[in-house]
């Protein structure tokens, strides 16, 4: 009561500009940390195209209160477990915003040091506009794990396999990289119902350095703004071949293209079903 009253006759005396001394006295409430931004815009009904550019146009937002907010968890115990017994190698294909995973594994599942094996061999066949993008890409989605260095198919891969040397060290890898300046072996695997050829450089990379192979997949549902990152029991490279890791990769992650199949971010099945120095072969001739 006597400081409404005070406040009162401050008023009468001075106007406006009147302030007691306990006004005066008294901190302005703490400002509300700002809300994590939303995902840009994508119709429910979109398709590759539509997706492609919804998930070029997310790269800006990678920080981490935008995938705390965005991003749940399936199998999270998986890839905890598979931390537990050492280093992890986490193998996807390109579909759904893969290059959100990094961020998603160290933000939400303990801060493991985690970062991936990208190409730039392929962006040479890009505009100088589309290689500065994706380079900024990279450089992105490193910062979003705070992941020290990127690695790439290009160098020497004793840095990736000194890294996955490291206890309870990450790295993600794409199944699906191709690359024509670079013909590697490709062994046929089934994806989807139907024969692919890939390369089994991941899974081989996990044989050299002891490390376990966890499959993951990312789909977004554009209703409720959300990705689900899922994760899939963790395969023992050191008892497996190659091609046997390689197919019990796929047989976690094609379901998920399946049920989302828009989501690629190119046509998995048009563009694996032949094998690559069949392409090679048939440019050659071309020529």
């Amino acid at each position: 009561m006597w400081k409404a009253l005070q406040a009162k006759v401050a008023k009468a005396l001075f106007g406006d500009a009147g302030q007691t001394a306990t006004d005066l006295a008294t901190p302005a409430a703490p400002s509300l940390p700002s809300a994590p931004p939303l995902p840009p815009p994508l119709a429910l009904d979109f398709d590759l195209a539509a997706y492609r550019d919804f998930m070029c146009a997310e790269t800006q937002l990678y920080r981490e209160d935008y995938i705390r907010s965005r991003i749940t968890l399936k199998g999270q115990e998986h890839y905890e477990a598979a931390l537990k017994k050492g280093s992890v190698v986490v193998v996807f294909v390109h579909h759904g915003s893969w290059l959100l995973m990094n961020g998603a594994l160290h933000h939400l599942c303990g801060g493991a040091p985690i970062t991936s094996i990208a190409s730039r061999r392929n962006l040479e066949f890009c505009t100088p506009e589309e290689k500065e993008f994706w380079l900024g890409v990279h450089k992105r989605s490193a910062e979003s794990c705070n992941a020290p260095v990127i690695f790439y198919t290009d160098q020497n891969p004793i840095a990736s396999v000194r890294w996955l040397k490291e206890p309870h060290h990450v790295l993600t890898v794409a199944l699906d990289v191709r690359e024509p300046a670079a013909d590697k072996p490709e062994s046929q695997f089934v994806f989807m119902g139907q024969n692919i050829y890939l390369q089994t450089g991941p899974a081989k990379l996990a044989q050299m350095t002891g490390a376990s192979v966890v499959p993951a997949a990312i789909e977004y549902d554009p209703q409720r703004q959300q990705h689900s990152l899922n994760l899939y029991p963790a395969i023992d490279a050191q008892q497996h071949s190659l091609e046997a890791i390689t197919q019990q990769a796929l047989d976690c992650i094609g379901p998920h293209v399946q049920r989302a199949p828009q989501q690629q971010f190119y046509d998995l099945l048009g563009a694996l079903q032949t094998p690559q120095k069949t392409i090679l072969a048939s440019q050659t001739q071309d020529a």
